[in-house]
């Protein structure tokens, strides 16, 4: 399944590269126009949403927001994940969901879902 997603600024870049590779569409908030470096998460959340994008970050404060205020979170809490590790993570989260639907809620990634 192809999903959108919209990485935050404390994602490291060449999960962008990754995932992008896989066949995903990948934009990364410091290289989008409308947001960029330093913009608060409500802009963030509300751009993923307008552009049905699933957020992945490793900010905690998307965690706290209500379900149905995103389009989806992928809370990455090991920021020290090496991108490689973080892209298989997140490609087996992706094939354990039926549909993109189904994404509209938090998921943690963590190595439990190696």
């Amino acid at each position: 399944m192809q999903v959108s997603f919209l990485l935050d600024e404390n994602i490291a870049a060449p999960l962008a590269d990754k995932l992008d590779k896989a066949g995903h569409d990948v934009e990364r908030v410091v290289d989008v126009s409308e947001l960029g470096e330093g913009i608060d998460d409500t802009t963030i959340r509300l751009y993923a949403v307008q552009e049905d994008r699933l957020i992945v970050t490793s900010d905690d404060d998307f965690v706290q927001m209500p379900a149905d205020s995103h389009s989806g979170v992928f809370y990455v809490p090991d920021q020290s994940l090496p991108s490689h590790e973080l892209y298989h993570l997140i490609q087996r989260v992706i094939e354990a969901f039926p549909n993109r639907e189904a994404m509209d809620t938090v998921t943690y990634i963590t190595t439990d879902w190696l």
